[in-house]
């Protein structure tokens, strides 16, 4: 015998299969008598039917962003590239100028290798 547990899960299996159509014979007729006979099976049918054609309408359905969102987006990453870059540069050009003034200034006693 199996677990309750894994006989609802069975249950949704079915009622989703039944909704999509996908069962035929006795297994269609299985799930038929039992969404008669437990409304929340029923309901349970009704969603998952909701959704099926939700989800055939949206198939259908051409996406298209806007050109002005696409161009935004587009700028965004650029700019976002160039900050990080400058980011990058402006950090190591700083850190290379500080390490030559503190050798310039004597307070470290190694040669100078100009910040590499």
């Amino acid at each position: 015998m199996m677990p309750a547990n894994d006989r609802r899960w069975e249950m949704l299996e079915n009622v989703g299969a039944y909704a999509a159509g996908e069962l035929a014979g006795e297994e269609a007729r299985e799930v038929e008598r039992l969404m008669f006979e437990r409304p929340d099976y029923r309901r349970l049918a009704e969603s998952y039917t909701r959704m099926l054609v939700m989800l055939d309408t949206l198939s259908n359905e051409p996406v298209e962003a806007p050109v002005e969102a696409v161009g935004y987006a587009v700028r965004r990453a650029h700019v976002s590239a160039f900050m990080r870059n400058a980011e990058t540069f402006i950090g190591a050009l700083s850190r290379s100028y500080l390490d030559a003034f503190v050798y310039y200034l004597g307070l470290r006693q190694e040669s100078y290798v100009g910040g590499l």
